[in-house]
C-alpha cells in the first residue's frame, strides 16, 4: 500500500532543490533546528535533515504538505501515536531477531527460515490490526486531502478481509511452531530435480505443555522432537531432504510477499510520519517561548512578488529562546539584491532569515514570520565565507572560486543564490571584479540573487548602474552608532563604521593615532 504523505503522486522521490546541503546546513545555522525539532530522536533527526535538504520544487507539493502538517499541528497528540505505533512495531520485530541470533549461530535451514518468517508476519498483522484500529478511532479528526485519502486507502487495500486471510493462513501455518506434518507433492524435471511443488495437506501435533515455549525450545522442538522416517539408503535421504527442502522453500517465498509489503509499508510510514512530528514539535516549542510563525503564502514565478513581515532568523531565535529583531520586505519583479552597511549590523542574519524560511516553505513547512510570500525555486545555493582552515590545501580565494565554480555549474534561472562576503578574500579591486563578472552575470541570466558584501568598489558601479529589477538596502546605523539591526533600503556607503567596534572593544580613540 502506498502511504503518500511527502508527495501526492509517489513515495518518496528526491527532488535536488538544494545542491550544496552540507554547506547550506553549515551556513544557515541548520543543524540546531533538526536537532530543536527532533527532541532527542536520532531517527527523526535523520528524517526531517533528509526531507528539509531535499526540499519540493512545485508548488502542489508544497500546498499538500502544508494541509497534512496543519493536521497534525491540530491533532499532534494523534500523529504522535501513530508515529510510536510503528516505531514499536520496528522494535518488537528487532527484539525477535536478536533472539533468533542467539540461538542460531549458522545459517537458518528452510525450516527455521519459514518458521522465522512466520513470526516476524505475526508481529507485522498484529501491529497493522492495532493502527488501523487506531487510526478509525481517529479517523474524523482528519481533514487535509492527503491524510483522507491515505484513510482510504487504508481501509480498502488492508481491509478486514485480507487481514483475516493473512491471520487464517498463519493459524494454519502454526503447526511449524507446535510440529506437525506436512505432505508435499510434485513432478520430477531435469536432473532429477522437484518441481511443481504443492502443499497437499498439514496436520498439526497435539501436545501438551505446562507454559509458553521460548525461541530456543521451539527450535529445538522443531528439529529433533517431530515424528522422522528413517531411511537406509542415503541417497534415497537425500532425495527426501531435498524434496522437503523444496517444499518449504514454496512457503517461504509465498510468505515472504507478504512480508515484504507489510514492512515497506511500515517503513515509509514511519519515516513520512516522522517528519511531520519533527514540524510539529518545532512548533510547539517555537509556541511556549512565543515565537510567531505562519504558513507561507506561495506564488507563481511569473507573479514577481517577494514580500515578507516580521521576519526574523530561526537558529537565532533557538539558541536566544526569544524572538530576534525582525524585517520587513515588499517588492515585485526583483532579483538583485545588495546590502551594504554598517559592521555588525545584522546582515548576516537577515541573509540568513531569508535562506531559512525558503527552505522551511519548500519544504511545506510553516515559517519564521508574521507574513511571508514568495515562488518556489528549483535550487537554492548559499556561498558564505570560510575562516580559515589549516586543512586547506590552497588559500581561501582558490577555496571561494572552487565552491562558486561548483554552484554556477548547477544553477538556473530559477534559482536562488545567496552570497556573504563573498570574494572578501583577496585586494579590494580585484575582488570587486570578480564579484562583478559573477553577479552581471547571474543577473542577465534572470537568477534571484541577495548578496552582502562590503566591497565598495562594486557596490558603487552596481549603484551607479541601477540595473532596472534591483534593490540596494543597508544595515541601518543612528546617528550615536547605535546597530538597530533592521534593513533598510539605502544608497551604499563608503565605510562600513569599523571605528564603532573598535571603540566598543578598544575604548576611545584618537584620530590621529587611527590615521597613523
Amino acid at each position: 500500500m502506498h502511504v503518500r504523505l511527502l508527495y501526492e503522486d509517489c513515495e518518496n522521490l528526491p527532488r535536488n532543490a538544494l545542491l550544496n546541503r552540507s554547506e547550506i546546513i553549515q551556513d544557515l545555522n541548520l543543524d540546531i533546528i533538526f536537532k530543536f525539532m527532533a527532541r532527542n530522536d536520532k531517527f527523526i533527526y535523520n528524517t526531517v535533515r533528509s526531507v528539509i535538504t531535499n526540499c519540493a520544487t512545485d508548488i502542489n507539493t508544497v500546498l499538500y504538505r502544508q494541509a497534512i502538517l496543519t493536521d497534525c499541528i491540530k491533532n499532534y497528540n494523534c500523529f504522535s501515536e501513530m508515529y510510536e505505533m510503528t516505531s514499536k512495531a520496528f522494535e518488537e520485530i528487532e527484539l525477535y531477531k536478536e533472539s533468533v541470533k542467539k540461538v542460531s549461530v549458522l545459517k537458518l535451514t528452510n525450516s527455521q527460515n519459514v518458521l522465522f518468517s512466520l513470526e516476524i508476519l505475526g508481529i507485522l498483522v498484529r501491529n497493522l490490526e492495532k493502527f488501523k484500529m487506531y487510526v478509525d478511532s481517529i479517523e474524523t479528526n482528519l481533514t487535509s486531502p492527503g491524510m483522507r485519502a491515505f484513510y482510504d486507502r487504508l481501509i480498502s487495500d488492508y481491509n478486514y478481509e485480507f487481514v483475516e486471510k493473512i491471520k487464517s493462513s498463519l493459524g494454519e501455518m502454526n503447526f511449524l511452531i507446535e510440529g506437525g506434518e506436512i505432505t508435499f507433492s510434485g513432478t520430477i524435471g531435469q536432473g532429477l530435480k522437484a518441481k511443481d511443488i504443492i502443499v497437499n495437506h498439514l496436520k498439526k501435533l497435539e501436545f501438551r505443555r505446562r507454559k509458553p515455549l521460548s525461541v530456543a525450545s521451539i527450535m529445538y522442538y522443531k528439529l529433533f522432537k517431530r515424528s522422522v522416517v528413517l531411511l537406509d539408503d542415503s541417497r534415497i535421504s537425500n532425495d527426501v531432504r531435498e524434496m522437503e527442502a523444496a517444499g518449504l522453500s514454496h512457503i517461504l517465498k509465498m510468505y515472504q510477499n507478504f512480508i515484504k509489503e507489510l514492512t515497506t509499508f511500515f517503513e515509509n510510514l514511519h519515516y513520512q510520519l516522522s517528519f511531520y512530528v519533527g514540524a510539529a514539535n518545532l512548533q510547539n516549542r517555537l509556541t511556549q517561548m512565543n515565537i510567531p510563525t505562519s504558513m507561507p503564502k506561495v506564488v507563481k514565478r511569473e507573479m514577481g512578488i517577494f514580500r515578507f513581515r516580521g521576519l526574523y532568523d530561526l537558529s537565532m531565535a533557538i539558541y536566544q529562546r526569544h524572538r530576534p529583531v525582525s524585517n520587513d520586505l515588499d517588492t515585485q519583479d526583483l532579483h538583485l539584491f545588495i546590502i551594504t552597511g554598517a559592521n555588525q549590523g545584522g546582515k548576516s542574519t537577515y541573509l540568513r532569515s531569508i535562506g531559512i524560511a525558503q527552505i522551511l516553505m519548500q519544504s511545506g513547512m510553516f515559517v519564521p514570520a508574521e507574513y511571508y510570500c514568495n515562488c518556489i525555486y528549483d535550487g537554492i545555493f548559499t556561498h558564505f565565507t570560510r575562516r580559515e582552515d589549516t586543512a586547506m590545501n590552497s588559500g581561501k580565494l582558490d577555496e571561494e572560486l572552487n565552491r562558486i565554480s561548483r554552484i554556477l555549474d548547477n544553477i538556473t534561472p530559477n534559482s536562488m543564490l545567496l552570497l556573504n562576503e563573498s570574494f572578501a578574500t583577496t585586494t579590494e579591486r580585484e575582488g570587486s571584479q570578480i564579484a562583478s563578472d559573477v553577479v552581471n552575470a547571474l543577473y542577465e541570466n534572470g537568477t534571484n540573487v541577495l548578496m552582502v558584501t562590503h566591497l565598495f568598489e562594486f557596490t558603487k558601479a552596481m549603484y551607479e548602474k541601477r540595473p532596472e529589477k534591483s534593490m540596494f538596502l543597508s544595515a541601518e546605523r543612528l546617528a550615536d552608532g547605535t546597530r538597530t539591526f533592521r534593513i533598510i533600503e539605502k544608497e551604499p556607503e563608503r565605510t562600513s563604521y569599523g571605528l564603532d567596534l573598535y571603540k566598543d572593544i578598544i575604548g576611545e580613540y584618537d584620530s590621529n593615532d587611527i590615521a597613523n
